[in-house]
C-alpha cells in the first residue's frame, strides 16, 4: 500500500459482473487500446514519402512500401502488444526501456 498521490498506478475502472462482455474477439475494436483485434495493418510515417515501420535485425526502422510481412503488424489481446506479423514478436523498447530505440523482441507485456 501506498499514500495516495492520484497517479495511474491508483486508478482503477470496475466493471459489474453482469455488464462485462468478454474480451474482444478477432476483429473487434479493443476500445482501450484503439486496435482491432489480430487484424494486420501497417504503420506509415507521416515524414514524406508515406515510409513504412520495417525492422533490420531485431531494430524498427522506416523504409519504403515493399509488400513484405515484415511491414505487417497486429493487435494481439491476450498480450496487448502490437506483434509483427512475420515473427510474431512484439515491439519493445531496446535496453529494458532505456533506450530510444524501438526494436521487436518476445512479448513480455511490460512498459518501461
Amino acid at each position: 500500500m501506498h499514500s495516495f498521490t492520484g497517479g495511474k498506478n491508483q486508478q482503477f475502472d470496475l466493471i459489474y459482473v453482469k455488464d462485462w462482455k468478454g474480451e474482444p474477439t478477432t476483429g473487434e475494436w479493443n476500445r482501450d487500446y484503439g486496435f482491432k483485434v489480430n487484424i494486420d495493418f501497417h504503420i506509415v510515417s507521416t515524414l514524406g514519402h508515406g515510409r513504412y515501420v520495417d525492422y533490420l535485425s531485431r531494430d524498427l526502422l522506416i523504409k519504403t512500401q515493399n509488400g513484405r510481412k515484415s511491414q505487417r503488424w497486429y493487435f494481439h489481446q491476450p498480450s496487448r502488444t502490437i506483434r509483427s506479423r512475420e515473427k510474431n514478436q512484439s515491439i519493445d523498447i531496446k535496453s529494458s526501456g532505456k533506450s530510444n530505440v524501438l526494436q521487436y523482441y518476445t512479448t513480455s507485456s511490460r512498459w518501461w
